[in-house]
């Protein structure tokens, strides 16, 4: 009996250090974002999957990937932990909701926003005006926030749609029941092709000043402190190594190759 008890003690003073370092979890959602986020197919590359990629590994934490409806991304981190997401905007209405993980370095035509309009409803649009104009955006979308101050700026009441998902967003653009949808500088003249339209029926016509105050890597308020903060500092440690330039350097020079190969 002395030897079973020993055997035990030995077992729990061995496997105790063992389960004190066992990994941490984490679930990382994502959307196609160049450069920041590439999906094809099943292959989920980008500059923040290096970056997380890369910090974590360091810090002993499992992370994995999943593709998600941006507007479920949104609700289930609201309300489960260990959920980072990848790009997320940080603006005064999200800022309480969110542990603020890392200010991803951002390119200067990611930080423009603008409304497109069919080209043939250029002339209907004009006259118009914003004052009774619609536009569609995906639900909880930030850039809503954005376009919402600056039509109230110019007196007038925002009539904005919001739906579940990008690809509802085209559509309604598309089959006329909105004048203009809100985005940055088209990237993804690939999502419009796969949807069965052409990316030069559109154009940007208004440039919508931007509030928000910058593109984060975030994660849920549900999630423990303690690996907040271990999160944290993983990503401060890459970034004073120098490491997180040479990232975002490589995939800017990639993301630039790739869209000249895309208009030629």
């Amino acid at each position: 009996m002395k030897s079973i008890f020993s055997l035990f003690l030995f077992s729990f003073v061995v496997l105790m250090p063992l389960s004190a370092k066992a990994s941490d979890r984490v679930l990382a959602y994502v959307e196609q974002i160049p450069p920041y986020v590439f999906i094809n197919r099943d292959k989920i590359t980008g500059s923040t999957i290096d970056i997380l990629d890369e910090a974590l590994i360091e810090s002993d934490i499992d992370i994995r990937y999943q593709e998600i409806i941006w507007s479920r991304a949104l609700h289930e981190s609201k309300n489960k932990p260990n959920i980072i997401l990848t790009g997320l905007i940080r603006n005064a209405f999200r800022e309480d909701k969110f542990h603020w993980l890392y200010k991803v370095p951002v390119h200067t035509n990611r930080q423009r926003y603008f409304l497109w309009q069919l080209k043939s409803k250029a002339n209907e649009n004009e006259k118009r005006g914003l004052k009774n104009a619609s536009i569609a955006v995906t639900q909880d979308d930030h850039k809503s926030k954005s376009y919402k101050s600056y039509v109230e700026s110019l007196g007038y009441q925002a009539n904005i749609y919001s739906v579940g998902s990008r690809e509802q967003v085209i559509h309604m653009l598309f089959k006329g029941r909105v004048d203009y949808i809100l985005g940055g500088v088209l990237h993804n003249a690939w999502k419009l092709k796969s949807l069965g339209y052409d990316p030069d029926m559109i154009e940007r016509v208004v440039e919508i000043p931007n509030t928000s105050q910058g593109l984060y890597i975030a994660i849920g308020k549900h999630t423990d402190i303690k690996l907040v903060n271990k999160i944290r500092k993983a990503l401060a440690d890459l970034e004073r190594s120098g490491r997180v330039s040479e990232i975002m350097s490589l995939w800017f020079k990639k993301t630039e190759k790739m869209s000249l190969l895309e208009n030629m």
